[in-house]
């Protein structure tokens, strides 16, 4: 639904209700998927088919039931789920997650404790869920402001999860928190063990190797530093990419950098808290540890974090 077009009476209720705004934007997800999966020939037939039967609609009420009604169709969901167990979000970043946990199973509704944490910043949330056209419904997470999550089953046993993060759950998360994502059933957290290679940070194995055989056992620490990590500028001139990363949450005193040129020089810096308090910086390059022969990249990030 383009809003900034909206001329029907129908497209002016559904813009001007954020939960139907939100069920339209999360249709319009689950159908690209399914052209993804299926092809645009037999997904085309199921949204027209759907859009007929909005069209008849002239209260919000039977807005909202099309829209859970097409979701469900679109998704080709699941209606003999199991849904008891722990489920983890496979699409959470590194040193973030959730998990859903399917306690008590009724007839008509689910109880739900989840737990959602992004590097140290995390909560734990209790909902009630109602079964509507095969997918579970939660209408209001305990302690939180108007936040919506809808649970699609699917037929190859994955988990697809939708919230109103943009008006509803993101201002009762906490900072980078997220329910969203494809959730797979596990005891365990089953998502593989990440690496800076995994992770994008270095473009192939060998620079993966080699940092490896530069910084030894603190190579861990620069994959937990890496909750969040972003480009930045390279104000050596020298052809670097420069990578920063911080921990959600402790972004002042858990965060590092990685430099490093396409012939193989790599600088990199470490900033973590010490038992006595204080911060205490760990600096390996291939040039030799000389902290005074520092890159001005790294000096310049160092400098926010350390005063000499």
């Amino acid at each position: 639904m383009n809003c900034q077009r909206a001329v029907t009476p129908l497209e002016n209720t559904i813009c001007n209700d954020n939960n139907l705004h939100w069920l339209d934007r999360t249709l319009s997800m689950v159908y690209h998927q399914a052209i993804l999966q299926n092809g645009p020939e037999e997904s085309d037939k199921e949204y027209h088919e759907w859009e007929a039967l909005r069209e008849k609609c002239t209260t919000e009420a039977c807005i909202e039931r099309a829209y859970y009604a097409g979701i469900s169709a679109i998704s080709d969901t699941n209606r003999d789920f199991v849904w008891e167990g722990a489920w983890w979000n496979m699409l959470s970043p590194n040193m973030s997650g959730g998990r859903i946990q399917f306690s008590r199973n009724a007839q008509w509704s689910v109880t739900l404790d989840i737990r959602a944490w992004a590097g140290l910043n995390k909560d734990e949330f209790t909902a009630e869920a109602r079964r509507l056209y095969g997918m579970l419904v939660v209408e209001r997470i305990v302690e939180t402001s108007d936040c919506k999550l809808l649970l699609i089953p699917k037929n190859d046993g994955s988990l697809q999860a939708y919230s109103n993060a943009d008006w509803g759950c993101r201002l009762s998360m906490p900072t980078g928190v997220f329910l969203d994502g494809a959730y797979k059933k596990s005891d365990v957290d089953p998502r593989p063990k990440a690496t800076l290679l995994s992770l994008g940070i270095f473009p192939d194995a060998a620079f993966d190797n080699k940092f490896r055989a530069l910084v030894g056992e603190d190579y861990q620490n620069f994959v937990n530093s890496a909750n969040v990590y972003i480009y930045q500028n390279d104000i050596d001139n020298i052809g670097a990419k420069v990578l920063s990363m911080w921990v959600q949450g402790a972004a002042n005193s858990r965060t590092a950098i990685i430099m490093y040129t396409p012939k193989g020089e790599i600088w990199a810096g470490r900033i973590s808290p010490v038992k006595k308090g204080g911060l205490a910086l760990h600096y390996y390059s291939t040039e030799g540890n000389d902290q005074r022969k520092m890159p001005r990249t790294l000096a310049a990030w160092k400098l926010r974090f350390l005063d000499n």
